[in-house]
């Protein structure tokens, strides 16, 4: 009964994207409570978007900004957008498989038609604010199901913008979820629902942690979310912190994780404060205060013995 109250919710749902992105109502961001089906990854034989290892050289800046490596190299970690199945395969040339741990960063709900990797955008991505690991799955898994059983699937691709350049009618001869997929593959899969734009969540902080340091110090960590640059930078930080904070400044590791491809949450936050964005206005200096705090917590508990909830309730910061 359960299962069929979740098909009937994910058939709206379905229902609901294809007639929005067929009316060409949208103009940048959807009204709320709407969802547009949307290509993420087209399936090709090439690494996802901004992969980048801890490994990886530096970009190309002033030699006068470049950080210290130090502690770098020995980090076992990448990051990188969400990723279709053939580049996931490609992916797997460049890290160790048997050690290697996914753990995905996206809220959103995100799958694989046929081999493609497609999600349901909505305003801000914040259809499933407030949901649970579980819960996302739970509702993924159904609209997926729903995507199969309806045979063919209006499938947009967006502008940077968020306006819809085209559509195409894609027949679904199979749906997977990421989890599912992954562990097809032999590799363990996590996630933790984080609302992008976003400044994490104390709980979302100390649910990563809880697999961080569960995980054995041969792991492998792959992060990502959808592009590959904000949440993605965040945890690729943190991960850098937690090992590093006690040796290197809060902006030799800020920086050195720009230069390996991440996006720089001093600048963005900055910026955001000149645009029109008010969304991003608003919480992108969340987001840089959010890197300072975890650069503050990793100094000051090297053995994550305190968990970040309390150790944010204790300072009295705000989240």
């Amino acid at each position: 009964m359960k299962t069929q109250k979740i098909l009937k919710k994910a058939t709206g749902m379905l229902l609901v994207s294809s007639l929005f992105v067929s009316s060409h109502l949208f103009a940048a961001e959807p009204v709320p409570g709407v969802q547009i089906l949307k290509y993420d990854r087209h399936d090709a034989v090439q690494l996802p978007a901004n992969f980048r290892t801890a490994q990886s050289d530096y970009k190309t800046v002033e030699s006068s900004v470049y950080p210290s490596r130090e502690g770098l190299n020995e980090l076992r970690m990448s990051g990188s957008s969400f990723f279709s199945k053939n580049e996931f395969l490609e992916m797997l040339k460049h890290v160790p498989k048997t050690d290697l741990v996914v753990i995905d960063l996206r809220a959103e709900s995100h799958g694989y038609i046929n081999d493609n990797g497609v999600s349901w955008y909505s305003r801000y991505k914040t259809f499933n604010k407030g949901q649970s690991a579980q819960e996302v799955d739970r509702r993924e898994k159904a609209m997926l199901q729903t995507a199969l059983m309806n045979g063919t699937m209006d499938i947009a691709t967006l502008k940077s913008d968020k306006d819809i350049e085209n559509q195409v009618q894609e027949k679904v001869n199979s749906v997977q979820t990421e989890g599912e997929f992954l562990k097809s593959q032999g590799v363990k899969y996590y996630r933790v629902p984080i609302m992008d734009y976003s400044a994490p969540t104390p709980q979302n902080v100390d649910d990563f942690l809880a697999i961080y340091k569960k995980l054995p110090k041969t792991a492998w960590i792959h992060v990502h979310c959808e592009a590959g640059i904000g949440r993605t930078t965040m945890f690729l930080t943190f991960m850098d912190m937690i090992k590093n904070a006690n040796k290197l400044s809060y902006d030799d590791i800020m920086t050195r994780e720009v230069l390996l491809g991440g996006q720089d949450m001093r600048k963005s936050a900055e910026k955001a404060q000149t645009g029109k964005d008010e969304y991003k206005k608003m919480n992108y200096p969340k987001r840089a205060l959010f890197t300072q705090h975890i650069y503050e917590y990793a100094k000051e508990n090297p053995t994550l013995s305190k968990s970040y909830t309390q150790w944010v309730k204790e300072k009295g910061y705000e989240f």
